[in-house]
């Protein structure tokens, strides 16, 4: 049953009444059992009834019919002739409802799912009570923020404190003027790719890597040409051989427990790789969002170059708060102004509240007290969920030492795509391998995010016996 079909077939059971008003629904593993729907066909369908209005997903609970079902009902039925129409434009099409990107699925999938390979921190992982004392304290001293537009470079006290946090972490010494805040690191990447990328310049990335990067690269008129990752970086023979018949625009890497292998920058890779972009004139786009995973120092580009060759990309939203989309761009003073022009003309300014929040974790030690605990907790992870693993037979391509990510695969596993169906009837999400290659490339991997990793999740991960 496809999820046209399934969310049908559903919708005419609440308006009919099946369920009361504050009744949960059927679990998404139960429906999937008792329908024939794929767990994203479900869950496809039930966003679209919370959209809606007639249910609702409730944190680690489920789903509910909304209080509002009688209102609800009504709309629904006046909605009817809509409903049917678009199911009529759409009958024999292949284009589906929903955006059908393996990414989108994971980003939508209801509450009960465990997002295996999300990039995020679990809820409870987060210090849900340091944010909100944090968030008061900055609501009380900062009303003003509530309102207004904040500063177009980022609340100067807060670039004070990057600049700061920067050089506690990666010995780099730049000064407030040099930085500017944005709504996470992916406008940061935006931005960055806006003012240098042109079309036709090749742009080398990590392999496997992010590849909504790639996607953003080749939106501005980029050739992305992946550099197979190593245990201590990118690739340098292959850099170099590339360089040997290419000219290069820039090189994006993620430094320090990379996404999605979990490995991290060597002081020799580094060294060497800047040597090359100084001799071939290209840059280098240090994307360091999880590099406060990181305990003490780390290795950077951005520690070596004092930003001549190296714009340096940091945030928040993967360490803190999603919500808050706090990043920011540190970069030579020459490319200031012209950011800051982009900015202006994509998004003005980041919310003052939440610049001025983040602040306010960073100078009173609350920030660098929760990530401490963060670090221990993910080497605790890593090395609980490389063991439980290795021992079902899977291998990784490089063994971090902390960090969220691994890089899994199994030999016995001949059709990953089956495997990550067969979890996803466990409401254990997983993606492709493929999501994470240069023109999604077929990849016999997967990321394992060891924060939502469990032992009781274990036993799912013994290959299927042959049928």
């Amino acid at each position: 049953m496809n999820s046209n079909t399934f969310y049908r077939q559903m919708r005419e059971r609440l308006l009919a009444g099946e369920w009361a008003a504050g009744q949960r629904l059927p679990s998404i593993r139960h429906q999937s059992v008792d329908s024939g729907a794929s767990h994203h066909a479900i869950i496809s369908a039930y966003d679209r009834l919370a959209a809606e209005g007639l249910i609702e997903a409730q944190q680690g609970r489920g789903y509910f019919v909304t209080a509002s079902l009688d209102a609800g009902r009504s709309a629904g039925r006046r909605a009817d002739t809509l409903a049917d129409l678009a199911a009529r434009e759409t009958a024999g099409s292949a284009m589906p409802m929903q955006p059908s990107d393996p990414l989108f699925a994971l980003l939508q999938s209801g509450p009960e799912a465990i997002k295996l390979s999300g990039g995020w921190l679990p809820t409870e992982w987060r210090n849900t009570e340091l944010l909100a004392r944090a968030i008061r304290r900055t609501a009380r001293l900062e009303q003003r923020a509530l309102v207004e537009y904040g500063d177009i470079q980022g609340y100067r006290p807060l670039r004070q404190q990057l600049a700061r946090h920067l050089q506690s972490k990666t010995r780099a010494s730049v000064p407030p003027t040099q930085i500017i805040t944005t709504l996470g690191a992916t406008q940061a990447l935006d931005l960055v790719i806006r003012l240098l990328i042109r079309s036709g310049d090749v742009v080398l990335v990590d392999e496997p890597g992010n590849g909504n990067l790639n996607k953003l690269i080749a939106l501005g008129g980029g050739e992305v040409i992946g550099v197979p990752r190593t245990a201590t970086g990118p690739d340098t023979a292959f850099i170099t051989e590339v360089l040997s018949r290419r000219r290069v625009r820039a090189l994006v890497c993620n430094s320090t427990f990379h996404n999605p292998t979990g490995g991290s920058l060597s002081a020799r890779n580094a060294f060497d790789i800047l040597r090359l972009a100084i001799a071939h004139d290209f840059l280098i786009i240090e994307d360091d969002v999880y590099g406060d995973f990181a305990s003490g120092n780390h290795q950077s580009f951005a520690d070596l170059d004092d930003l001549d060759h190296v714009i340096y990309i940091g945030s928040f939203s993967k360490s803190l708060s999603s919500s808050l989309r706090i990043g920011y761009i540190a970069c030579c003073a020459e490319m200031i102004e012209p950011l800051l022009q982009l900015k202006l003309l994509t998004s003005v300014s980041v919310p003052g509240f939440c610049e001025r929040f983040v602040n306010t974790i960073l100078s009173d030690g609350s920030y660098l007290r929760h990530m401490r605990k963060v670090q221990r907790d993910l080497m605790a992870q890593q090395a609980l969920t490389q063991q439980l693993l290795r021992a079902r037979g899977w291998t990784f391509d490089i063994i971090p030492d902390g960090g969220m990510f691994l890089w899994a695969r199994h030999p016995g596993i001949a059709d990953m795509d089956a495997f990550i169906r067969r979890l996803a009837g466990h409401d254990v999400l997983l993606l492709p391998g493929s999501v994470f290659t240069v023109g999604n490339r077929r990849e016999a991997a997967l990321r394992i995010n060891v924060a939502h990793f469990t032992p009781e999740m274990a036993p799912l991960f013994e290959p299927a016996a042959p049928e």
